[in-house]
């Protein structure tokens, strides 16, 4: 399909993330997985499109009547057209060929699961009988584990990096890197334990692998666990993100508070400063890591009042008063900032858990786009859990 793929006018649609997923899930008790039969052979492809898929074989020209893996626009095809099939139901997600349902009570799942087969019946549609689970306690979808308790690593990709063989090239540790990333919203600390792993994947720097990295290796293994549970978010809870910046990164913790006043962690989240962000002023920096957590946790504290804590003074001042003067970098970063309902805070940085992340960040290439960074993690996530 490569040249095939040259004459495709490629369509362009957002692809739901592992987040869009979780954020629906509070409050649910019950679940099942769907699992529609041959993905994207489901599709029929329009009589005008199927000579594009062309080719030959023994017996002659042969062409696809329906949609194809090898078609360049195949996921964002099959994506939008299934999110388009659910639309309007209640407690039904999808991603790719994967559905969830769930439901608060055993009832309201029930009744989420008849419209979902209806909705499938009148789509033509159909299902993987094999493949479905239902009513379940505890469900694994997509590489995690649902409950009513939260979110926690799937068992199988834990033990995949558990039981790792030491890497012997720098392919094998981007490879180890790669499955345990889509974990480390489970792993405290996580871009501190694997700076020394991240430090060998550098092409400037020769293979070398010492005490640091084996102790890293294996700090990276102990310190992933199954039993780690992550909590869903709550819009009716009090909301704290706390954000710092670093000389080489920013970080973030979103948390919850329960009715008793504990505090609940949703998500870890932290990211490297390119080399000219690294340029910027302190203040600069740090209003650069309330402007990233924002926008990287925007489908949880949109529309949602948020306490946004941050051991830079300065930036309470400037944010808290209206009639401030701030440099123009900085007042066209609060324009962005206007969606939020936001209320900030200033903590010092000893009493302020975000400062170690910002510290050990998580190294990424480009960080302009915390919608396309998600959406990079997820295809990683995707990969790994198949």
């Amino acid at each position: 399909m490569r040249q095939a793929n040259t004459a495709i006018e490629r369509e362009r649609h957002i692809t739901p993330t592992m987040d869009d997923v979780i954020h629906e899930l509070n409050g649910a008790t019950v679940f099942s997985k769907l699992d529609l039969r041959a993905g994207y052979h489901q599709l029929e492809l329009h009589p005008d499109s199927r000579y594009i898929t062309t080719f030959t074989t023994h017996l002659g020209l042969r062409r696809y009547k329906r949609l194809s893996f090898g078609i360049s626009s195949a996921a964002e095809v099959f994506q939008n057209t299934i999110c388009q099939t659910l639309q309007g139901l209640s407690g039904v997600k999808n991603l790719s060929d994967d559905i969830i349902v769930h439901g608060a009570s055993q009832k309201e799942h029930d009744d989420n699961l008849r419209a979902l087969f209806q909705r499938l019946k009148e789509s033509g549609l159909t299902l993987n009988r094999e493949k479905c689970e239902f009513n379940k306690s505890r469900l694994q979808f997509f590489g995690f584990v649902f409950s009513a308790q939260g979110v926690s690593a799937d068992p199988k990709k834990v033990a995949a990096v558990q039981h790792a063989a030491e890497p012997q090239t720098v392919s094998e540790v981007k490879s180890l890197l790669g499955m345990a990333n889509y974990c480390s919203r489970f792993i405290k600390d996580f871009a501190s334990i694997s700076e020394p792993l991240r430090k060998m994947t550098r092409k400037d720097l020769p293979w070398e692998w010492g005490p640091e990295q084996q102790a890293a290796f294996q700090a990276l293994k102990n310190g992933l666990t199954s039993d780690t549970v992550m909590s869903y978010f709550d819009p009716s809870k009090e909301t704290e993100l706390v954000v710092d910046a670093s000389p080489v990164g920013l970080g973030a913790i979103l948390s919850q508070k329960d009715e008793i006043g504990e505090k609940h962690i949703i998500a870890y989240a932290s990211r490297s400063l390119s080399d000219v962000e690294r340029r910027y002023s302190q203040t600069k920096k740090e209003a650069l890591a309330i402007v990233w957590s924002c926008e990287h946790f925007h489908l949880y504290i949109y529309g949602h009042p948020v306490t946004l804590v941050t051991d830079h003074k300065a930036l309470e001042i400037i944010w808290n008063n209206p009639r401030s003067k701030p440099p123009a970098r900085i007042e066209r970063w609060g324009l962005r900032l206007q969606p939020y309902n936001f209320k900030m805070e200033y903590r010092k940085g000893a009493d302020n858990p975000a400062d170690y992340m910002s510290r050990h960040p998580i190294r990424f290439d480009t960080a302009d786009n915390a919608r396309a960074t998600k959406v990079a993690e997820e295809y990683v996530n995707f990969i790994v859990s198949n």
